[in-house]
């Protein structure tokens, strides 16, 4: 029996139109999901408003429930910006550090500007951080001016609940989503 191209063809459509109509072209997964779900014991704090602020003096009206050990990170950071910017006093609260959203567990959405104040004291562009706790400390994992990179999320295992919810592939801005 010859079987022609055109009988070819028309027997491939039909086999691929059946598995479509049936879902067995679905049936690729193994069960699990799609990447390994680690037991997490952090609380998600969304800030809005002036509470999300880190300036100088750092209140505790700033970043409330934020764990200890980051309200420090975000202190010493502040100062150590004050000190670059030479330590004037109208430059003290220049500096600034907002927050959108902190896991408890390590890992922190927000970025840092300088704003305007003055004489010795002018305002410069801004960053986005993903912060997250490496060898005990707190300290920016990730920052951009542009959108999050895909790997380096991936990388750190950055949670999409602190409020990163799409990242850039390295072709598109595609959604990102972790637990």
């Amino acid at each position: 029996m010859v079987v022609t191209a055109k009988l070819r063809v028309a027997l491939l459509l039909s086999l691929v139109s059946a598995l479509v109509a049936s879902g067995a072209w679905l049936a690729t997964s193994d069960g699990l999901p799609p990447h390994p779900t680690p037991h997490r014991d952090g609380v998600l704090i969304k800030y809005h408003g002036t509470e999300s602020r880190g300036v100088l003096p750092l209140g505790p009206d700033r970043l409330p429930g934020a764990p200890e050990p980051f309200r420090k990170y975000v202190k010493k950071e502040l100062h150590r910006v004050w000190t670059i910017l030479g330590h004037y006093p109208n430059c003290k609260t220049s500096p600034e550090i907002f927050v959108h959203a902190i896991r408890t567990d390590g890992f922190a959405l927000g970025g840092e500007i300088t704003r305007p104040r003055g004489s010795h004291c002018e305002g410069g562009g801004g960053v986005a951080y993903v912060w997250a706790i490496r060898k005990g400390q707190w300290k920016p994992v990730i920052a951009t001016q542009d959108e999050w990179p895909c790997d380096r999320l991936e990388r750190f295992g950055v949670p999409s609940e602190i409020g990163v919810t799409q990242c850039y592939d390295g072709a598109q801005v595609v959604p990102y989503d972790h637990p």
